[in-house]
């Protein structure tokens, strides 16, 4: 939306104030009418003009001026404009050629009547410090009416051109306070009789501009089609105008009428906006997005006082539909966006800038499992929002997604999102996230709960859904400080619980973690079973980025599954054991734990070495002594394990 603005008032204030001061040579240029003495007009150009303005105004080239009773020809070459006191430029507008021809004697009726106008290679350095100290402000110029009257005056004030001509026009603008830099190259703008592929009527004899430049170090072009200039001085219709902007691979284009255009106010436009990310979207607005695949949105734009509007978009960001509504309030020191969108499907791969990913779902040039994409503190800093997105269904290839809720709300560089909301596996995961983007470190915060999340839902699918069943819950709270997610969780402190009590899971998956081949065996060839859960309790405290297990326990009716696991965040390092024991006498149970090692996005998966030893000697020497068969005695587990105290365990892991 800041394209339509560039950047809202300071931009078009200016221009107007560049015209006011153009518009003062020419009142000057009526004594010289009278006078019929170049040397005079030079003269009261430059003295009167300067005391005008307050600003010293010099030609430093030729004055030529042929008078006409039906037109009056000036020429002034070399005109500068000195710029205000403590900016950096010495000039604030030099132009190399006025060559214009007016009608004398609609002066007489207070009317400045051009009949053609031709500018030639004018430049204009415009800059803002602070709210106030900007370099375009003119005392004597400044309107004194209610903006009713300043709106319909500036219009209606606006000369009378018939044909206007500039070419190799250059305007810089550097906004140290919104951080937008602007060079902008006017090829051209010229008269023309008629424009086409317009959607709006009212642009015979408009008029185009055609331009490119650099905004914040990036490449666009610009091409405007507007109304004719009698159009644009009668404050009793709307403007008609067009713009197309291109800005590497994101296009924009507004369609519709201007209520004000000198101010860019009351507006009513169609808005369609292309690109390949939507992170790309803050070169023009200061809006911090996240990256996004490929999007497309089509609404309309309207424009009330400081506030930007965009009606009932619709479109699509990779493969999710998107729809809402939303304002961009650019009237205090930082923007403020808010909106309320809404998706039918979304899919989460989509979503993953939020989080550091690209958006084909992958970490970017990064080989870890965890993003270690760093945060764009600056973007954060930029403006102020507040957006709710609610999806109706949420889709995902490795977790159940349902729908999710959540606000994301950004408020002077904290940015929080509350309540964040998601179904996942027939439950919710819920809670507050919240990162600081005013520290050099940000640090940033995760409380979330899980609440009765469908254990079945993660074996969807597989061979082991129809043996699978219950819910489980736990508790993520965990506070850490960095540039990416990684940073973050590598110093992060607080705990991480699952907790679960009543259910089933297949009897092959807890028999093959203790390798008992004398019950696992068969259930590989034949029907699976379901065996009860007694309960499930998976207690992590973390310190300084190091996870380590308080409690690893799944007890069932067969057997009680213990373990002990250790995760370096840091350097994305796992050692796990896990030990299955069963409760009843199991035949060619090995005993041996399964081991878990290496990097998390590539584990290794192994057996215990030292038990794996005892095991064999054992094997080994019983063989050597009894018959052959007497080998197999020591792969019988004598079982009888009692039952974990679930009630203890679920009620210390709550406390915790």
């Amino acid at each position: 939306m800041r394209i339509a603005h560039l950047r809202r008032r300071p931009l078009v204030a200016a221009a107007v104030g560049v015209v006011a001061a153009s518009m003062v040579l020419l009142v000057v240029g009526v004594l010289c009418i009278i006078i019929f003495s170049a040397s005079l007009l030079r003269t009261l150009i430059e003295v009167k003009g300067s005391q005008i303005l307050e600003r010293a105004i010099s030609v430093d080239g030729e004055i030529r001026v042929n008078w006409r009773w039906a037109y009056t020809h000036i020429y002034v070459e070399n005109i500068r404009l000195q710029n205000a006191a403590n900016f950096s430029e010495p000039d604030m507008a030099r132009i190399e050629l006025i060559d214009l021809h007016f009608k004398p004697f609609r002066l007489l009726r207070g009317h400045i009547d051009i009949s053609e106008i031709n500018i030639v290679a004018p430049e204009i350095y415009l800059e803002r410090k602070s709210v106030d100290l900007v370099n375009w402000n003119f005392p004597a110029l400044a309107p004194a009416d209610t903006d009713g009257a300043v709106v319909a005056r500036s219009r209606y004030e606006f000369p009378v051109i018939d044909q206007l001509k500039i070419s190799r026009g250059h305007i810089v603008f550097n906004d140290n306070l919104k951080g937008l830099n602007l060079d902008l190259q006017l090829d051209s703008v010229t008269g023309h009789e008629q424009v086409a592929a317009s959607s709006h009527q009212g642009f015979e004899k408009g008029y185009t501009l055609n331009g490119s430049g650099k905004m914040r170090d990036k490449h666009f072009t610009i091409t405007a089609t507007g109304g004719s200039l009698s159009q644009l001085r009668d404050a009793s219709v709307s403007f008609p105008l067009q713009l197309k902007l291109e800005m590497g691979e994101t296009k924009v284009l507004v369609d519709g009428r201007f209520q004000n255009p000198l101010q860019l106010d009351g507006v009513d436009a169609l808005l369609e906006i292309e690109g390949t990310n939507l992170a790309d979207i803050f070169y023009l607005t200061a809006i911090p997005l996240p990256p996004t695949p490929h999007y497309t949105l089509k609404g309309q734009l309207t424009k009330s006082g400081n506030v930007w509007s965009y009606h009932k978009f619709k479109g699509q960001v990779g493969s999710s539909d998107l729809a809402g509504n939303l304002s961009y309030d650019v009237g205090g020191e930082r923007g403020y966006l808010t909106a309320d969108l809404t998706s039918t499907v979304l899919n989460a791969a989509d979503l993953g800038g939020f989080i550091g990913l690209d958006p084909e779902g992958e970490a970017v040039k990064s080989t870890r499992l965890i993003p270690d994409v760093p945060l764009a503190r600056e973007r954060l800093l930029a403006t102020d929002l507040d957006i709710q997105l609610k999806a109706e269904q949420v889709t995902g290839p490795n977790l159940p997604f349902k729908g999710m809720e959540v606000r994301f709300d950004l408020r002077d560089g904290i940015l929080k999102l509350n309540p964040f909301n998601l179904v996942l596996a027939d439950g919710t995961v819920d809670g507050i996230i919240e990162i600081d983007a005013n520290p050099a470190v940000p640090p940033m915060t995760m409380d979330l709960n899980m609440r009765q999340l469908n254990l079945v839902q993660f074996f969807k699918g597989t061979r082991f859904e129809s043996t699978t069943d219950g819910m489980f819950g736990g508790k993520i709270a965990l506070a850490g400080e960095g540039a990416s997610l990684a940073e973050v969780l590598a110093t992060s402190n607080g705990d991480l619980t699952l907790i679960m009590s009543g259910g089933e899971i297949s009897q092959l998956l807890i028999e093959a973690s203790d390798l008992d081949i004398g019950q696992a065996f068969p259930l590989f060839f034949g029907k699976d079973k379901a065996t009860r859960i007694n309960c499930g309790v998976l207690d992590f405290d973390v310190k300084k980025g190091m996870l380590t297990s308080e409690v690893v326990v799944l007890d069932t009716n067969d057997s009680l599954l213990v373990g002990d696991v250790s995760i370096n965040l840091k350097d994305e390092k796992i050692n796990a054991w896990l030990d299955a024991k069963p409760k009843d006498n199991s035949l060619l149970s090995l005993r041996v734990p399964i081991t878990i090692s290496g990097q998390l996005k590539d584990p290794r998966i192994g057996l215990h070495p030292e038990k794996t030893a005892v095991r064999g000697v054992a094997a080994i020497a019983l063989g050597a002594l009894l018959t052959p068969y007497a080998a197999i005695l020591a792969f019988i587990e004598k079982g009888n394990v009692p039952n974990t105290d679930c009630r203890a365990l679920i009620s210390a892991a709550n406390k915790q």
